[in-house]
């Protein structure tokens, strides 16, 4: 125990105090809005599931909803569920926004929309891809190559194969 003629004894005791309040505070919002998010998600998941679902080719007016309902109650269990990290990040860290990250992301998203128009579904996806992934100042040339080429084979068959979309997987100008 610290005694009050030590320097900064008293301030080091209510800092303490502050900081449990605002972990306190912080965690009842996380439970309250996970809670609310599932209620959420929960009720929209049940009114859905009262309209016609239809059939993955031939989907219904419940489909989307009750797909979105379901994602909404994940998210709410997950805010319920997953433990609180904010107080083991530095808060001034997120004091500036990471240029870096949002610019190669723009940059991917308008590379995806040229190269789409341009070569098709592939090469664009390859292009958004590889382009964003640098926005991890921890990427590699390797690893955002093996990345792209991933969602490159996953578009192919989700989207090319699977879906049957209407933009070509590979086509010149």
């Amino acid at each position: 125990m610290v005694s009050p003629g030590q320097a900064g004894g008293y301030r080091a005791g209510i800092g303490v105090a502050v900081s449990d309040l605002k972990t306190a505070r912080s965690r009842t919002r996380r439970l309250l809005s996970g809670g609310l998010v599932t209620l959420a998600g929960l009720a929209v998941t049940m009114e859905a599931i009262t309209f016609g679902m239809g059939t993955m080719a031939r989907t219904g007016p419940g489909f989307f909803p009750t797909v979105l309902g379901a994602v909404l109650t994940i998210v709410g269990l997950l805010l319920l569920i997953v433990p609180d990290r904010a107080e083991e990040h530095d808060s001034a860290a997120f004091g500036r926004p990471d240029w870096r990250g949002w610019s190669c992301i723009i940059m991917g998203i308008a590379a995806f929309a040229i190269f789409g128009e341009l070569f098709g579904l592939g090469p664009a996806t390859f292009a958004c891809v590889f382009i964003s992934a640098f926005g991890d100042r921890e990427a590699t040339v390797k690893g955002s190559l093996i990345l792209a080429t991933a969602a490159v084979v996953v578009a192919a068959v989700v989207f090319s194969w699977l879906l049957k979309f209407q933009l070509p997987f590979v086509h010149w100008v």
